[in-house]
């Protein structure tokens, strides 16, 4: 797989992600944490979250689809993926331990794949 499909996959989950956690961030707040992941705060901050992840995932791609540097977009996402792993291991306790290694693993991976594209493509 080139380093552009790479990028168009990794932009796609993203959307995906970020979609469902506009649309039902309580649904992903109880499978991340359980009951409590229902609260009002809970959902907002999913929700804030999802724009944030829909936005990355549709710079990534409309970069790529107008051959326009995408670069911006990959550093980008790979600060926020970090951030999130950084997040996840500081709220291990909260989160239900079937979904912590997931939580930590995916965004860790988002992390370097998005760093290494951003130096791959727009070279």
């Amino acid at each position: 797989m080139e380093g552009r499909d790479l990028a168009v996959s990794l932009a796609g989950g993203r959307i995906a992600i970020g979609g469902v956690s506009l649309l039902a961030p309580g649904v992903v707040g109880r499978a991340m944490i359980g009951p409590d992941g229902d609260s009002v705060g809970t959902r907002l901050f999913l929700r804030v979250v999802g724009a944030r992840d829909l936005a990355l995932g549709l710079g990534v791609l409309v970069a790529l689809d107008r051959d326009a540097p995408v670069h911006g977009w990959l550093r980008a996402s790979a600060v926020v993926d970090g951030l999130d792993a950084a997040g996840s291991l500081l709220a291990r306790d909260h989160l239900r331990p079937t979904v912590f290694p997931a939580a930590v693993g995916a965004a860790t991976a988002g992390a370097l794949l998005s760093g290494w594209l951003a130096g791959q493509l727009d070279a």
